[in-house]
């Protein structure tokens, strides 16, 4: 499937979200290449007043994601294997700079210490971006531990 087939797609169904739920706000999607064969289905949504869509720690973000990849699943080819990433205003990518940032300076102090430094535990996705960060620097590694809503990224110097 095109890439411009997958943009009209899913702006034909986050639009007929929008108006169920009553959104007014500008829409963009783009896609891009993601690891291994796969497809980054970016929403974005631009307005007003939007702190209603993100929720209490990006609560509402996420239900909404998980919803609209549902939603796609169901509408896209079978084969196809994609990611969707939903922003608000720019929430997702500021959060995920300060995840980046706080990753570095952990790892920093890894390096000082010269022991391994637990972040407190994240959802899945923070933690991606904490491994996706640090996996480009040779003295560090990281590993995820713990289990459910406890699990966390250690980062350990080598």
């Amino acid at each position: 499937m095109k890439d411009k087939e997958i943009v009209q797609i899913t702006k034909k169904e986050v639009a007929e979200i929008q108006k169920l739920l009553g959104i007014e706000c500008s829409l963009s999607v783009e896609v891009e290449e993601g690891e291994e064969e796969s497809k980054i289905i970016k929403v974005s949504f631009e307005g007003e007043d939007l702190g209603y869509m993100i929720g209490n720690h990006g609560r509402h973000l996420d239900s909404l994601q998980y919803l609209v990849s549902l939603l796609l699943r169901k509408k896209l080819e079978d084969d196809l294997n994609f990611i969707v990433m939903l922003d608000v205003s720019g929430y997702r990518k500021a959060r995920n700079s300060k995840i980046e940032e706080m990753a570095l300076r952990k790892a920093d102090d890894a390096r000082i210490l010269g022991e391994a430094v637990d972040l407190k535990p994240m959802k899945a996705s923070d933690r991606r971006i904490v491994h996706m960060t640090l996996q480009k620097f040779d003295d560090i590694t990281t590993e995820s531990q713990g289990e459910g809503i406890d699990r966390y990224v250690r980062i350990i110097p080598k």
